[in-house]
């Protein structure tokens, strides 16, 4: 979440008061309607003005705010430019005055986005860490536990990594390390579960499901089969003479896994540790 901060002399500033009395508070909600707009889409204070119209401000109000000094447009001058203020918009645009001293940069914010996200992915593994360690130390206590199947998917197709970055994040593209760090982040929530086999039921139950946060109901998906995997005479869906594991031949036009209508593998989580749901 981006803020757009206002200073609380503002309403008494001299360039505020420079606008007429009859049109300062119109004048003053566009200029703070633009500036949240710039701020959650990371344009460093330039708006264009068909964009300013669209929301339901005027060609008057627009000149007020230039006229003011709290806007530049392309044939104003302004003895900050490129340091606090943004540099000089285009003609159909305007721009901030001293963006820079009041409100982060594109490149400040995406650089904190980035630095949360590597933070995040070192929370989880340290996370799947200590989770791995407590199931070894039950296990060694437990003389009559269950080893759980072996990984039957250790290293999932890249086409259900296509599928699956697609559920979480849409259209934005994942280069090749990131789907990498991606894997091994849910390895490391899935422990001894079925990696591939986990995928693919994630993505059929919630086909057709709204997630407010998709990666973290993946995380908690993988973090269950995790606990399943662990309890003592749990085993996964192994299939029938017509499936691999419980799974058909992906659908060859959208690539989606086909669970098979006996096993029904993606039912699989609903179900008691070691009872597939039929």
């Amino acid at each position: 979440m981006v803020w757009f901060i206002i200073d609380d002399g503002f309403s008494e500033h001299p360039k505020t008061m420079a606008i007429k009395r009859a049109t300062r508070l119109p004048s003053l909600g566009l200029w703070t309607m633009a500036g949240n707009w710039s701020a959650r889409h990371l344009t460093d204070g330039q708006v264009s003005v068909d964009l300013l119209l669209e929301k339901g401000g005027r060609r008057t109000q627009i000149q007020a705010l230039v006229d003011s000094g709290l806007w530049h447009d392309h044939e104003s001058t302004c003895p900050h430019d490129g340091e606090q203020c943004p540099a000089t918009p285009a003609p159909g645009g305007v721009v901030f005055h001293d963006w820079f001293d009041w409100q982060r940069s594109r490149q400040d914010v995406l650089q904190l986005r980035a630095r949360r996200s590597a933070a995040g992915r070192n929370g989880g593994r340290a996370s799947g860490a200590g989770r791995r360690q407590e199931r070894s130390k039950n296990q060694a206590r437990a003389s009559t536990m269950v080893e759980p199947p072996a990984l039957t998917d250790t290293h999932p197709s890249p086409n259900l990594i296509d599928l699956v970055c697609r559920r979480l994040f849409g259209d934005n593209a994942r280069d090749v390390n990131a789907r990498s760090e991606l894997i091994a982040l849910w390895q490391d929530a899935a422990g001894s579960a079925d990696l591939g086999a986990e995928l693919r039921n994630f993505l059929i139950r919630n086909a057709d499901t709204h997630l407010n946060d998709p990666s973290a109901a993946l995380l908690g998906w993988l973090g269950a089969a995790a606990e399943r995997a662990a309890v003592p005479g749990s085993k996964v869906v192994l299939g029938c003479e017509n499936c691999n594991s419980g799974w058909l031949a992906d659908e060859p036009e959208t690539g989606m896994p086909v669970p098979c209508p006996n096993c029904k593998p993606h039912r699989y989580a609903q179900g008691q540790a070691g009872s597939p749901v039929r």
